[in-house]
């Protein structure tokens, strides 16, 4: 693993240690939970990529434990080279080259890549555009995803007002840098990519079936992620499997009686430059 952080794409220093830390500490379950949904989202991604991905390098920025990578590798790439701040998520990954890294510093030359994949991680940027200025100066071509805006989903809002009821509340970094901010915005998104230096700039959204069906699997999915780190910390065995109990229960609850229960789909705003 080589490179070092050397800016901090949060905004803050502050903010950035706060994010690696919880990231780092989410790391060894991520793959029993967020990490079915993700590679879902990454298949997905990867399919709208404006390029072939057959004997490409790739760049898989914010790569996380690899699922965009992965997708990248199976669709043909030669090889691909994954960047995260978090060295626990990066140690999780199998396929990539990892490389710590920031997304708005990023250790390599110029048109060094012939994609960069952005796989969920413009939202934790500080400055969207700051991001994909770097992403066009090392990519020739970028396939990014956020979340839609106001996208959410009953199993969500039940299982956080559950874990609420815990003690849990948000980190900082994640109410400044949440899901909702302006990478999810396909117009804003647009703008930034061709205000980089992108051609041929598309920003859609899509609805993306993940497979999640059970209230296990979806509060698993919610536990998984990293902005519940600190609370999971806080909480012992006996209270951890509470809190998992009682969000379980107010999911089942939650798809039963709410229109758009049942089958986790994302609506995914997709953004494609070359």
């Amino acid at each position: 693993m080589v490179g070092d952080p050397i800016r901090t794409g949060g905004g803050t220093t502050e903010l950035t240690t706060a994010l690696r830390a919880d990231y780092d500490a989410a790391a060894a379950d991520w793959a029993g939970g967020p990490g079915s949904m993700y590679e879902a989202l990454a298949r997905s991604l990867v399919a709208a990529a404006p390029v072939p991905l057959a004997g490409r390098l790739v760049l898989d920025l914010g790569a996380g434990t690899g699922v965009a990578g992965r997708a990248a590798l199976a669709a043909g790439a030669r090889r691909v080279v994954g960047a995260d701040l978090s060295e626990g998520m990066l140690r999780r990954g199998r396929g990539e080259t990892p490389v710590l890294a920031d997304a708005v510093a990023l250790p390599f030359r110029d048109g060094g890549f012939d994609l960069v994949l952005a796989a969920f991680c413009l939202n934790h940027l500080g400055r969207v555009e700051d991001g994909l200025a770097e992403a066009r100066r090392v990519g020739a071509a970028i396939a990014a995803s956020a979340f839609a805006p106001g996208w959410t989903h009953p199993a969500k809002d039940a299982a956080d007002g559950a874990f609420r009821s815990f003690g849990y509340q948000p980190p900082g970094w994640y109410a400044v840098l949440a899901p909702g901010s302006r990478a999810g915005d396909p117009e804003v998104l647009a703008e930034s990519a061709a205000a980089a230096g992108f051609t041929r700039v598309q920003a859609r959204t899509v609805s993306v079936p993940t497979g999640l069906v059970t209230p296990a699997e979806l509060v698993a999915w919610r536990l998984g992620m990293a902005h519940y780190a600190p609370f999971l910390r806080s909480l012992d065995p006996a209270g951890r499997a509470a809190a998992r109990r009682a969000a379980e229960r107010a999911v089942a609850a939650s798809i039963d009686g709410a229109t758009g229960g049942g089958p986790l789909v994302v609506e995914m705003v997709v953004l494609t430059a070359s």
